[in-house]
């Protein structure tokens, strides 16, 4: 998807290039909107709730990912702007407080379905009179349809919501296809930037999570070499997108032609963006139930969650790759399935402590081997 090529350093008029405090307060509202979406797994881990979570988490996305190139164009030094920003925030928070109770009877589904349109419309809103305002007219039409299914899904029984929010999901994968993005600019830096910011914060909610959960451990040996097994698996996750991916990623994205810019961008930072979070998020969940059974083994699917959401995350990774660089890293897509291979049967017929050990085992493996490459290559 990359092959034409531009001069890098031209950054499209309308942008901003620098992350502002607002957008990482915006961010932390997000990320806790994340950890309750996890929360549903955590207390459904079932095929069930995994299905749940990766549609909930799409849905929220593709919100997300619109706010990121709202701000990419929006003016955040006025009160307008920063007072529209808030008020989005704000329709988040109300979702993520809605999240763990969306599926059971009451007004929560409303409530979650009515934050969302919310949001979708302060999107909306927020377009007219930025360099983005000729693409959202056709994207934003389709977002409000989209959100006004998510609200009727909170109007119908529970047992018909799910398909109401499956139709949403759908529309979230359709819409760019559907309607285009190449009226929309992207200032890459900002863009690139935004997006690493959330996925450290992601990261660091995650250890906090797993971290609050090892404390209440009363056996030492769990609470002390868990959580540092924990820190180490999360800091390789952090090492394999951050060591080089996410500061190449910046200089791929500029190469590529601004017309094809919006395209390139949702496919990467959209599409492989959300397998990435969504890998996390299964993940972080994976650790505390390695954590809960640290020392015996575990049955059923929460044994598998964390081989589950690394292996996400490592095709998330690759996928990510592969779409702005024009080839497949074939070593993360070996590691992703080393780490199903190994850290599965570790936790099924060993415990928690060897599934933790085995997948980062795996990603240090994978690190040396990246850094060993790449090292040769320069």
């Amino acid at each position: 998807m990359t092959d034409e090529r531009t001069e890098p350093g031209a950054a499209d008029q309308g942008t901003v290039e620098s992350v502002r405090p607002l957008e990482l307060f915006f961010d932390l509202v997000f990320v806790f909107t994340i950890t309750q979406v996890a929360s549903v797994l955590k207390d459904l881990p079932t095929v069930v709730g995994l299905g749940r979570v990766a549609v909930l988490l799409s849905i929220i996305w593709w919100m997300y990912g619109g706010y990121a190139w709202l701000t990419n164009t929006l003016d955040l030094d006025h009160t307008g702007p920063r007072l529209l920003l808030l008020t989005g925030t704000a329709g988040f928070f109300v979702m993520s407080i809605t999240v763990p109770k969306v599926a059971e009877r009451g007004p929560w589904a409303w409530l979650f379905g009515a934050s969302y349109l919310v949001v979708v419309l302060i999107h909306l809103v927020g377009f007219v009179g930025t360099s983005g305002h000729r693409g959202i007219l056709r994207v934003g039409p389709l977002n409000v349809v989209m959100a006004l299914v998510v609200l009727a899904a909170g109007l119908v029984p529970p047992d018909v919501r799910p398909w109401l929010w499956l139709l949403a999901w759908a529309m979230v994968v359709a819409t760019p296809v559907v309607t285009g993005v190449g009226e929309f600019t992207v200032g890459v830096g900002h863009f690139v930037e935004r997006h690493g910011l959330a996925v450290i914060i992601v990261l660091g909610e995650s250890i906090a999570e797993v971290g609050a959960v090892a404390s209440q451990e009363s056996e030492l040996s769990t609470m002390i070499v868990g959580s540092l097994l924990v820190l180490a698996l999360s800091a390789a996750m952090w090492w394999l997108y951050f060591g080089r991916e996410e500061r190449e990623s910046e200089a791929r994205l500029e190469r590529v032609p601004a017309d094809r810019r919006p395209r390139v961008a949702v496919y990467s930072f959209g599409y492989s963006y959300f397998v990435i979070v969504f890998g996390i998020a299964v993940a972080a969940v994976g650790m505390e139930k390695a954590i809960d059974a640290f020392h015996h083994a575990s049955h059923g699917v929460p044994a598998l969650l964390l081989p589950l959401g690394i292996s996400l995350y490592l095709a998330g990774l690759a996928c990510f790759h592969r779409t702005l660089a024009g080839s497949w890293p074939q070593a993360r897509l070996w590691a992703a399935l080393a780490v199903a291979v190994l850290a599965a049967p570790a936790a099924l017929r060993l415990s928690g402590a060897a599934e933790l050990a085995s997948a980062l085992l795996v990603l240090l493996a994978l690190i040396l081997w990246e850094g060993h490459h790449w090292d040769r290559q320069a």
